[in-house]
């Protein structure tokens, strides 16, 4: 890590093993999207949290989306980390041993079923949760989250075409945070992000995984008409080894922020 205070820039090693070289300059341009200009002061801030997390923002592993709020006459920016950061840094734990994510619905029958993978028929059934567990080593039992459907969904963009997708997605990223709460704890991905009231925010706001991310950042497909999301995989293998992610650090106390 090396920092060179004339220029303000800061240069590290991400956890992807990419050299990273950020400065106010690059994160405004680059990074920030929302139509807004943000302050020295908060870019300096996103360029710290992202270096102590090893975070790659070049590469889509965070950005900022900046909105001027009305009300006070100023701009706020919130930090958005992707969910490939989430599981390539499960990856790199020594003891992570794989993970199962899904979708949790009601058949025609009034049955609650657990199911893996994203697969819920529109006119048979309804969609109500999502489900993940993750597994590791250390532990005889995996770390399980369960989430509500009706908690989470934004009744937009991609929470209107694919809300298997995006509710499973919740799970899983929660399921990794209670598995490492050392590598994740105070960070979130943008399918977490409650929705600004629109009375408040001028600007385009934008929609969980739909706008447009920095380089790298990974695109769903559109699922088949008569299903939500994708179809189920296997669980995703552990590496044999890999170095251990850095301990967590202070980090804002809002829930937009990481």
């Amino acid at each position: 890590m090396a920092e060179d205070k004339q220029h303000g820039m800061i240069k590290y090693t991400a956890s992807d093993g990419s050299d990273v070289k950020l400065t106010p300059a690059i994160v405004n341009k680059y990074i920030v999207t929302g139509g807004q200009h943000v302050d020295d002061r908060e870019v300096f801030a996103f360029m710290a949290k992202c270096q102590a997390r090893g975070l790659n923002p070049l590469a889509g592993d965070a950005y900022m989306t900046a909105f001027l709020n009305r009300a006070t006459g100023r701009v706020e920016a919130s930090v958005i980390v992707s969910k490939d950061y989430f599981t390539r840094t499960a990856n790199q734990q020594p003891t992570f041993d794989g993970m199962k994510a899904g979708v949790v619905v009601v058949d025609r029958t009034g049955a609650l079923q657990y199911r893996e993978g994203c697969i819920v028929g529109r006119s048979t059934e309804k969609l109500v949760g999502g489900w993940a567990e993750v597994y590791d080593k250390r532990r005889s039992h995996p770390s399980r989250a369960e989430v509500s459907l009706d908690e989470y969904d934004q009744h937009r963009s991609l929470w209107k075409t694919k809300p298997a997708t995006m509710i499973r997605k919740v799970a899983l990223v929660q399921a990794l945070r209670e598995a490492y709460p050392g590598a994740y704890g105070g960070i979130y991905d943008s399918s977490e992000m409650p929705e600004r009231p629109a009375q408040a925010v001028e600007a385009f706001v934008p929609e969980p995984d739909a706008q447009a991310a920095p380089a790298g950042a990974p695109a769903l497909d559109e699922p088949p008409a008569e299903y939500y999301g994708d179809t189920p995989s296997e669980p995703e293998a552990a590496p044999a080894e890999a170095p251990a992610q850095p301990d967590a650090v202070e980090v804002a106390d809002e829930d937009y922020d990481f």
